[in-house]
């Protein structure tokens, strides 16, 4: 006579029910050959690829129970509506066969859920990049549950180049948008004076890039309105002069050597708009700090002959050089020659 451990026995039940619960059900199903045509929160929908049909919506899996049915030849009355039933029938495997491949899929029983959650959070990303995968930057996408989403697919594109996360998360940097041409950018929000999201700057995360296709911003973006990151600096404006630079990095290399009385013109020279804010709000005027290059020293100039009548204007002209003798940029200098700069002109 057998004795029967009935220990294992529930145990063997328990990890085959876990396995049953933590498997991914669009995992499972593409896994078998299905190809999904609509999903809700609660259901997936396609051809029944048990016995062949092309009706879209004969087979349908609910996510909450993981039972499955088919409304045109009813398979599941012939197989049984559980996963391992439906893994049977498609796979034309045993009971044990059955276990095994779904083992197969969400991996060690130690180690279910993290790989159930890992699938899910690739799935998640890969849908959410499909959603948003446009021709251009449409401001429907600028919005704070969007840019949520965004920040965790960041790159570490930027953190190459010396940028730290505690950085990176202090600017809202994000990550994971595809453009027309298949390539991934990174996501700089851009937010106006009154802290309110309104564009985006997406960086083709590629090295050595082509200057015109690095960045794209939002359509329709005005930034004539706009100073990155007065949002910030203008907290310290009672206090201290802003210093006005050309790019996102520059911005961000201020502020990691402990400066943040920064803001950025998005380009190589303030616009008439960009003019208007800095009256408004540098109350102890403006340092000029553009990149070393002929539109640089164009910008620094346009600049102060703008705003030296109406406000003190200190012009700070870069001088230094990479090895080829290219102008480098303020993101490009280091802690002591930035504060020597500024010390100048204390």
């Amino acid at each position: 006579m057998m004795i029967v451990n009935h220990s294992k026995v529930d145990e063997y039940r328990s990890k085959l029910k876990h396995m049953k619960n933590v498997v991914d059900p669009r995992y499972l199903l593409e896994s078998l050959g299905f190809e999904i045509d609509r999903e809700t929160a609660k259901e997936i929908r396609c051809e029944c690829r048990i016995h062949g049909g092309d009706n879209k919506t004969a087979f349908r899996f609910n996510k909450e129970t993981k039972t499955w049915r088919c409304f045109t030849r009813h398979c599941d009355e012939i197989y049984g509506s559980d996963v391992i039933a439906l893994i049977q029938a498609k796979m034309n495997l045993d009971f044990k066969g059955a276990v095994d491949y779904l083992r197969d899929l969400v991996g060690d029983i130690d180690d279910l859920e993290f790989k159930s959650l890992q699938y899910q959070m690739i799935r998640e990303k890969e849908e959410f990049e499909n959603r948003y995968n446009k021709h251009e930057i449409s401001s429907s996408i600028v919005t704070e549950e969007c840019l949520r989403q965004f920040k965790a697919f960041r790159s570490s594109h930027f953190l190459m180049d010396g940028f730290s996360n505690k950085v990176l998360n202090y600017f809202e940097v994000a990550g994971g948008y595809t453009d027309k041409y298949g390539f991934i950018r990174d996501i700089i929000p851009i937010r106006d004076v009154d802290n309110k999201l309104v564009a985006y700057s997406m960086r083709d995360i590629r090295r050595d890039i082509e200057e015109d296709r690095k960045y794209l911003l939002t359509t329709g973006f005005n930034k004539d309105k706009v100073l990155y990151n007065l949002n910030k600096a203008k907290e310290h404006s009672g206090t201290k002069p802003i210093i006005v630079v050309e790019g996102f990095k520059s911005v961000w290399r201020f502020y990691s050597y402990g400066i943040p009385n920064v803001v950025a013109c998005m380009g190589s020279q303030l616009t008439p708009g960009q003019c208007n804010l800095l009256l408004s709000y540098a109350l102890k005027g403006i340092i000029t700090m553009f990149d070393n290059d002929q539109p640089g020293i164009k910008g620094t100039v346009h600049a102060f002959n703008e705003l030296s009548d109406k406000m003190p204007v200190i012009p700070v002209f870069i001088t230094e050089t990479d090895e080829n003798g290219k102008g480098l940029d303020p993101s490009d200098l280091s802690r002591e020659e930035i504060y020597n700069y500024l010390r100048k002109v204390d």
